[in-house]
């Protein structure tokens, strides 16, 4: 049903010291928003990374964005599928699901050169 991990959202208080703690792990950023968050990318390969700044008052979280080849399938049970499809603001389309755990991740689709 995936391709495996495309990205791994990762949430912030300080997008600037993650990006550079991430910059001396090997990341690139390659895309930066007006309002505390980018990608990086590691050019080694493997899932990229988009941090995202959040209020200090709010809980952070990681999510995994698995690549979908299409936005049309839904995967059987036991994956917990909270929503439908949906589009993203950065263009691609999202799936939400959720883990035994409880922890929601997503399915996407689209994602080349959407940010």
């Amino acid at each position: 049903m995936s391709e495996g991990v495309e990205t791994i959202v990762l949430e912030t208080h300080n997008f600037g010291k993650t990006a550079k703690f991430w910059q001396q792990l090997g990341y690139e950023l390659t895309f930066e928003s007006d309002h505390g968050s980018g990608l990086l990318v590691n050019k080694s390969g493997g899932p990229a990374l988009f941090i995202a700044e959040r209020p200090r008052t709010q809980a952070l979280r990681i999510e995994l964005h698995l690549k979908s080849p299409d936005a049309k399938t839904r995967p059987p049970a036991p994956v917990e599928i909270v929503g439908d499809w949906q589009p993203s603001h950065w263009g691609t389309q999202l799936l939400e699901i959720r883990d035994p755990d409880g922890r929601t991740h997503f399915l996407e689709h689209g994602h080349e050169n959407a940010m």
